[in-house]
Parts: structure tokens; sequence; C-alpha cells
């Protein structure tokens, strides 16, 4: 059975390059441009790992992060929060994300996080 990847960055570019990369994988991806939106598709979904960009103007990375913690359905679900913040990391790791991954990245690393975790379910 295919592992999935759910994608959420309110950036459509962004969100495309992403999933084309991601295409690289054996998983299944799946996009959300509209963060307001991301929970309900998720529950829908129910990806191996939720990627999301931590500014977004409906809800940012954090809250839907948070909102994301608080459901038992998404215990087993790999967080990976990318952005460009300075402060990006300690809000990411605090409000619930396994990882972060600061902009702009390599997509060679990205592509080995997503490899690791869609391997062991961890880093």
């Amino acid at each position: 059975m295919s592992k999935k990847i759910f994608l959420c960055d309110d950036n459509v570019p962004i969100l495309e390059t992403l999933g084309m990369v991601l295409s690289m994988t054996d998983a299944i991806i799946v996009s959300e441009s509209k963060s307001s939106e991301a929970l309900e598709r998720l529950s829908e979904e129910n990806p191996d790992l939720f990627i999301c960009d931590l500014w977004m103007p409906e809800l940012s990375g954090e809250d839907l992060i948070k909102q994301i913690r608080t459901h038992r359905e998404f215990d087993n679900m790999y967080i990976l929060c990318i952005s460009a913040s300075y402060e990006g990391k300690e809000i990411a790791l605090k409000a619930g994300a396994d990882y972060f991954l600061p902009k702009p990245f390599e997509m060679n690393e990205l592509l080995s996080i997503v490899n690791n975790v869609l391997a062991s379910g961890r880093l």
C-alpha cells in the first residue's frame, strides 16, 4: 500500500513545485492551498506525512498544527513544517511539529527527510 503525503502552502507555485519534487517518491501526493480547509481534508485523506508552511493567511501553520495535535486520529501522522521565518523552528516544534526545515532548502534534503519518514515513520 502506498504512503500518502499531504502538502499545505498558500503559495501555489511552491505547492506545485513541492508536489512535483515529491512525486519522485512512491507516495501519493495530496495538496491544499487553503489552510482553513486542511484539517477537514486531512481527515478525509489520512496521510502518513503532513508538510505545511508556517505563515499562511487564513490559518497559520502554527494554529493548524496545534489543531491537528488535538485529534487522536492524527497521532501517528508525522508533521514537517517549512518556513523562512527566523523563529520558525521554535514556533513549529512548540506547536507540535515533528521536524522543521528552513526555507530555502535543497530539494535533495527534502527528499531525504521525506524518504526516511516514509520508510520508518520517524526521522
